[in-house]
């Protein structure tokens, strides 16, 4: 059975070897700018860092197993994962590693350092992952950065488990806070997690896939067109969200809220069902029974899920921007169709081969035709 390794990426590739140095700004500097940018650091900053890398990567290539794993916390659960198995290359060639890092310079370097090593050591595919924002520099940033790691996990490691691969988080490396979250993640999508004891001799903890289940919640449902939005950002009142469980909301000082990383879990593991459903009213849009009859016509329940998610961002951009929101949006690409008799006809696109057809009205948008890119083109 083939693997998939999600690993947290910590710094203990580098901050253990600063430890190793007789120069102790180099530990203080990587202290200082652990939550920079690259854009944040001055040239000598970065060019300190840069050879700090390189000096650890010409270690690593040197080092024998036990002080690699003495070396990085995230080497260290992946050996003691594979155990004798991490010398037969047969095997790594079949697995896939992701390797989650901070949107941080150090972050990712570090984690570049993790995956030129994989690579070498014959691991079939390895990715490494960066959640925009994600960092220990303020809750903003680190919540921006966990709901991208909630999206990704919904949309990519589902698909991962039905192909036949076992899922496992090492969250052996990586910051405490991302830890607790990737804990809880763990126990809807991954058949082990794993940890290590910090003895130098300690075995590896592994924690089975506990049988845990995110229930539909009824107010999803009723709720549908809004918690559609908040996935694309739109701030809610406080009367708006009446009924939604507290856990699901994050609020502002002005009392305005948005999805929680837990709203945003439980969202995404039901979405499909629940726009898959009947077609749901978004603010701005206006559906011509053309276009109710194209929807009604969608038998794929996945689909339908995926044309409403378009229409929650669709409704947001046209009410802020009009047109031009949609077609600044590089996922949209609004155009108006050329030619026509009836003018201010445009189209924009839910994928490569499936368009909807629209026209502006004042401040609403009529949603005329929606399927194939050759049938809405064909009669938009």
């Amino acid at each position: 059975m083939p693997y998939l390794i999600v690993s947290t990426i910590g710094t203990s590739l580098l901050t253990n070897f600063a430890v190793s140095c007789e120069d102790r700004s180099v530990s203080l500097l990587l202290r200082e700018t652990a939550n920079l940018r690259e854009k944040e650091l001055s040239q000598e900053e970065r060019e300190t860092i840069d050879r700090i890398v390189q000096d650890v990567e010409t270690r690593l290539s040197e080092a024998k197993p036990g002080e690699m794993r003495r070396s990085s916390a995230e080497l260290n659960g992946i050996y003691g994962y594979y155990g004798q198995e991490v010398n037969k290359k047969q095997l790594l060639a079949r697995d896939v590693h992701i390797l989650i890092a901070t949107d941080t310079y150090q972050g990712k370097e570090t984690a570049h350092l993790v995956e030129r090593h994989l690579r070498a050591l014959g691991v079939g595919m390895v990715q490494v992952l960066v959640p925009y924002g994600l960092s220990t520099r303020d809750c903003s940033s680190f919540s921006t950065g966990i709901n991208q790691i909630v999206k990704w996990c919904e949309e990519t490691l589902p698909g991962y488990a039905r192909a036949g691969y076992r899922i496992v988080f090492n969250l052996v490396g990586g910051f405490k806070g991302l830890q607790g979250y990737m804990n809880t993640l763990g126990m809807f999508y991954a058949d082990e997690i794993i940890y290590i004891f910090e003895a130098p001799s300690a075995d590896l903890i592994r924690i089975p896939r506990l049988p845990v289940l995110l229930d539909e919640i009824p107010v999803l449902r009723q709720k549908a067109a809004l918690f559609a939005m908040m996935v694309h950002g739109y701030l809610a009142s406080r009367e708006e969200v009446e009924g939604i469980p507290e856990i699901c909301l994050d609020f502002d000082d002005q009392g305005s809220c948005t999805l929680s990383t837990w709203g945003l879990l439980i969202w995404e593991r039901n979405k499909e069902r629940v726009l898959g459903d009947h077609l749901q009213q978004f603010p701005g849009l206006v559906y011509e029974k053309s276009f109710e009859k194209d929807f009604q016509a969608i038998k794929d329940k996945t689909r339908r899920a995926d044309l409403q998610a378009t229409l929650a961002k669709v409704s947001l951009l046209f009410r802020s921007r009009g047109l031009e929101g949609l077609r600044s949006d590089s996922g949209l690409l609004y155009e108006n169709y050329v030619g026509l008799k009836r003018t201010g006809i445009g189209h924009f696109r839910l994928n490569r081969n499936w368009r909807v057809s629209c026209q502006a009205a004042g401040s609403v948008l009529r949603l005329c035709h929606v399927g194939s890119h050759d049938y809405v083109n064909n009669k938009p």
